[in-house]
C-alpha cells in the first residue's frame, strides 16, 4: 500500500496531456526509464514502473546514496557527536601519511560535504586500508577553494559516522530517519577492511517510493508528519549552493554546473535541488511548487532527461491548459502498461525442435571464460557477484517461452524467456531476472535479461551451427560508440552438443 495518497494530475494542478507527452518524448529519445513518481501537495499523481522492474524491487541508487550519507552527518551534528569544522586528520590520526601536508590538516567535514577537501583528482580508494590510501592521495588545493567530485570523500563521511557512532550509515539512520519514514528495507555494500564501512558514496539500494519519501523529507526541510526529525537549519545549508561547480576540474555544465550543497545538487530551476545518482537515479525537489519528481533509469542521457522533466512535468500556464476529456484515464492506462522494449519474439519451430532438450558443454579451451549466470548477466551497480563457471547448458521450448538451463559447480539455474514480446520473471537463488526472447534467424537465438536489483543486464546471443553453440553476451547499458560500461567486457564462449 502506497504511503502517498493517490490522485490525478489535474487535482494537483498538473495536466495529464503533458505527462503523456513526457512519456512519448522519453521513448522517442530512447531514454530507458525504470520508474517515475510525481508527488505534489503530499499526494502522488503519477507512479509507474517499466516492466520487468516493479515497485517492490530494490533499485541501485548510485550517487543518490550521497544525500542519505549527508543526512546521517546532519543527525550526528544535531546530537552533538561531531561538528562540521572538525578536521578529518583529527578523526583518523592513525591513518595519516608520514608527513601530512597543511592542506590535509586543514580539511574539515564541511569541506568533505561540499567536495572541496583539496583533491585534484577523485582517488579510487579501494585497498584494505582504504582510509590511509585516501588520506595519502595528494591534497593539492587549499580546502574550500577547489571543487572536485569525490565519491571516496563521501565514503570518508561514512567512515566518520562509523567512528563517531559505532554504526554504519544505514544502521545509524534506522531509528532516526528510516523507521519514521516507513522505509522498511535498504541495502548498502561495504568497503573492504576488518571493520567494514558502507559505501556511502554510491552503494545503496531503495525502492522507488522510499526514494520519494526521502525526497519529500528533503523538500519539507526535515519535518515528517508534523515532527521535526532533523533541524531545519541543516537544510538551509544542505539544499542550497555552497560551492561553484560550473567548469572547473570536472568540466560540469548545465544541470551539473548550477552548484553543490551538502551532497545535494542545485538545478537551473530557481530554488530547486536534487539527490542525483548516475544513469538517472533522481529525486528532484521544487520547494515553491510543493512538488518532487523521482526517477530510476539506465541512461547516459541524463541531461536530456532533466530537460524533459523541467519542460513537461512542471505546472505552468502553457502546461496547465484544459486538456481533452478522458486524458487522465488514458494516462492511468499508460502507466499501468509501461515496459522496456522486449525482443520481437520471432520463432523458428524447426530450429527449436532440433535443439530442444539437447545439452551443450563448454569446450575445454573455453571453460576458463564461461562465467556463471550471475556474471554472464552482470549489470551496472553490482559489487560482489558469484564468479562461478558454466559447464553445460540446455534449452527447453514451449508454446510461448524458452527455459535456459545452466549447470556448473554442482548447481543448476534456470532463466525463462518470453516470446510474447514481454518479460518473464525468474528467481535464481536470491536474485530476480526479467527475460524476453526471440530468434534473429534460424541459427541465432537471443535473450535480453535484466537483473532486477541492478541498473542493467545483458543481451545474450546464442549461435547454433550443427553440433556447435557459440555464446556472446553484452551489457544492455552502453556508452557512446557501443562501449560496454557494465561489470566487465563479456567473452565469446564455444560449446558443443554432448547429448
Amino acid at each position: 500500500m502506497s504511503y502517498f495518497e493517490k490522485t490525478t494530475p489535474e487535482a494537483v494542478g498538473l495536466w495529464s496531456g503533458m505527462i503523456l507527452k513526457f512519456l512519448e518524448e522519453v521513448e522517442k529519445e530512447q531514454i530507458e526509464l525504470h520508474s517515475l513518481m510525481i508527488v505534489r501537495n503530499g499526494k502522488c499523481c503519477v507512479s509507474g514502473w517499466w516492466a520487468p522492474y516493479g515497485p517492490e524491487d530494490l533499485h541501485p541508487l548510485c550517487s543518490f546514496s550521497k544525500s542519505l550519507t549527508s543526512i546521517a552527518v546532519g543527525f550526528a551534528e544535531q546530537e552533538g557527536l561531531l561538528t562540521l569544522d572538525e578536521k578529518i586528520a583529527d578523526i583518523f590520526p592513525e591513518h595519516l601519511p608520514e608527513h601530512p601536508g597543511q592542506n590535509l590538516r586543514n580539511a574539515t567535514l564541511h569541506h568533505f560535504l561540499t567536495m572541496s577537501c583539496g583533491h585534484d583528482t577523485d582517488p579510487e580508494a579501494m585497498e584494505e586500508d582504504w582510509i590511509k590510501e585516501f588520506l595519502s592521495h595528494p591534497f593539492l588545493h587549499e580546502p574550500g577553494t577547489f571543487y572536485r567530485y569525490n565519491t571516496s570523500g563521501t565514503n570518508m563521511l561514512a567512515a566518520v559516522i562509523k567512528r563517531k557512532t559505532g554504526q554504519n550509515v544505514t544502521e545509524y539512520l534506522r531509528p532516526r530517519l528510516l523507521d519514521p519514514l516507513g522505509i522498511r528495507e535498504i541495502y548498502c555494500e561495504c568497503l573492504p577492511g576488518t571493520d567494514p564501512v558502507e559505501i556511502g558514496g554510491g552503494g545503496m539500494k531503495l525502492r522507488t517510493e522510499d526514494m520519494a519519501k526521502f525526497a519529500w523529507f528533503l523538500l519539507k526541510k526535515g519535518k515528517w508528519e508534523g515532527k521535526q526529525l532533523l533541524r531545519e537549519s541543516w537544510f538551509a545549508r544542505a539544499c542550497s549552493k555552497q560551492i561553484e561547480t560550473e567548469g572547473g576540474a570536472d568540466g560540469f555544465t548545465k544541470e551539473w554546473g548550477c552548484g553543490y550543497g551538502y551532497q545535494i545538487w542545485m538545478n537551473s530551476y530557481p530554488g530547486s535541488f536534487r539527490a542525483d545518482g548516475a544513469y538517472g537515479q533522481f529525486g528532484i525537489g521544487f520547494p515553491d511548487l510543493d512538488m518532487i519528481v523521482v526517477t530510476t533509469s539506465a541512461t547516459k542521457k541524463t541531461q536530456e532527461l532533466i530537460d524533459l522533466i523541467l519542460r513537461d512535468l512542471l505546472p505552468s500556464e502553457e502546461n496547465n491548459q484544459a486538456g481533452e476529456a478522458g486524458l487522465s484515464r488514458i494516462l492511468e492506462e499508460k502507466l499501468a502498461s509501461l515496459t522496456l522494449s522486449p525482443l520481437r519474439g520471432d520463432r523458428q519451430p524447426e530450429a527449436e525442435e532440433q535443439i530442444n532438450g539437447k545439452i551443450y558443454a563448454a569446450e575445454e579451451n573455453g571453460k576458463d571464460y564461461c562465467s556463471g549466470l550471475e556474471l554472464l548477466v552482470g549489470g551496472v551497480a553490482l559489487y560482489h557477484v558469484e564468479e562461478g563457471t558454466t559447464e553445460k547448458m540446455s534449452f527447453t521450448f514451449s508454446q510461448d517461452k524458452v527455459v535456459w538451463s545452466l549447470w556448473g559447480e554442482g548447481k543448476k539455474k534456470e532463466i525463462t524467456g518470453d516470446f510474447r514480446q514481454r518479460f518473464h520473471i525468474s528467481k535464481c537463488g536470491s536474485c530476480f531476472y526479467g527475460a524476453s526472447a526471440g530468434w534473429l534467424d534460424k541459427h541465432t537465438l537471443q535473450m535480453e535479461i535484466h537483473r532486477l536489483d541492478a541498473i542493467s543486464g545483458a543481451r545474450i546471443t546464442f549461435r547454433f551451427e550443427g553440433s556447435r553453440l557459440t555464446l556472446e553476451s553484452q551489457d544492455t547499458l552502453l556508452d557512446e560508440g557501443e562501449k560496454v560500461i557494465g561489470m566487465r567486457k563479456k567473452h565469446t564462449v564455444p560449446f558443443f552438443c554432448i547429448q
